[in-house]
């Protein structure tokens, strides 16, 4: 059973969803080299509000992708080799988040990843981007607390897609994980998807 504090934190976390989706907005993700200072993007996708796919592609890495990375995501030096590179795809992406509410999982790493892959180039990061954590609101949605940081717990796409009962699975695939993404804020704000 839920305490009255926690069931006024949920209300206003399906209230807060029902807005961003009202503003409707684009979702973003992004497949890396890895997670550190020096890792790129080698895929990204944004899809829109309704769910059509605005940009999906791969993209060049200045290094070869590790093993480890491709582990997870699938994604292989052959398969971005005739990639373009992230300066180049970047001037299709930009135009795409201008205006718009982005919403992203995990926010601070997608962000993280574009600048620093612009930076790969010795390219300045000066894009002001409107970006809407799913993250922190769905952890704020669930409700449980994590005593080690004092806030609310974080849990990975693929956990609160499952806990949600969202029967699209987390591919580690930017598309997948866009379209999971979008619906989740959905399930939050109590609509369909």
């Amino acid at each position: 059973m839920s305490s009255p504090v926690s069931s006024t934190l949920r209300q206003r976390a399906i209230e807060e969803a029902q807005m961003v989706l009202a503003r409707q907005p684009v979702y973003l993700d992004t497949e890396t080299t890895g997670l550190g200072p020096s890792d790129e993007i080698v895929e990204i996708s944004i899809v829109d509000h309704d769910g059509s796919i605005l940009l999906e592609t791969l993209v060049r890495p200045s290094r070869p992708i590790p093993a480890v990375a491709t582990g997870i995501h699938g994604i292989t030096n052959e398969e971005v080799q005739s990639a373009r590179p992230w300066p180049i795809v970047w001037t299709d992406v930009r135009p795409l988040l201008q205006g718009r509410v982005v919403v992203i999982y995990n926010a601070e790493f997608d962000l993280r990843m574009m600048r620093q892959s612009l930076e790969r180039y010795q390219l300045k990061w000066n894009q002001p981007i409107n970006a809407y954590d799913l993250l922190e609101l769905y952890s704020r949605f669930r409700g449980e607390r994590d005593p080690r940081r004092g806030t609310f717990r974080y849990h990975s796409l693929d956990s609160a897609g499952r806990h949600s009962g969202i029967a699209l699975p987390n591919a580690h695939r930017a598309t997948a994980d866009t379209l999971l993404a979008r619906a989740l804020l959905h399930h939050i704000a109590g609509l369909p998807y």
